[in-house]
């Protein structure tokens, strides 16, 4: 009896181990499939924040070239109409007293 014991329990233990090493390499391939997504979510997620910051940059450039060069372009349309309106000191001196300098500080 204690002869059929050992047996059944080296039985056992083997089909154990058959189990074990079946789970095993599932696992490893389910690890395998992980990383492969998780290198594509990376690669995703780093291209996403490039085109986050050239879509600032190219909303930002233009109202800072905006702020620089308006003024100047502005006082340049205006000055012939300020001569015949006359009255552009009151209504005008705002566009026209326009400084970058204002801002800067």
């Amino acid at each position: 009896m204690e002869v059929e014991n050992s047996k059944d329990l080296k039985n056992e233990i083997s089909s154990m181990r058959k189990e074990m090493k079946v789970l095993l390499d599932k696992n490893i391939s389910l690890s395998e499939d992980v990383l492969v997504l998780t290198k594509k979510i990376n690669h995703y997620v780093v291209w996403e924040r490039i085109f986050g910051v050239l879509k600032i940059f190219i909303f930002v450039i233009p109202l800072i070239l905006s702020m620089i060069y308006l003024p100047t372009i502005l006082k340049n349309a205006f000055a012939p109409y300020k001569e015949l309106l006359g009255t552009a000191d009151n209504v005008n001196s705002s566009i026209l007293d326009l400084d970058i300098g204002k801002y800067l500080k």
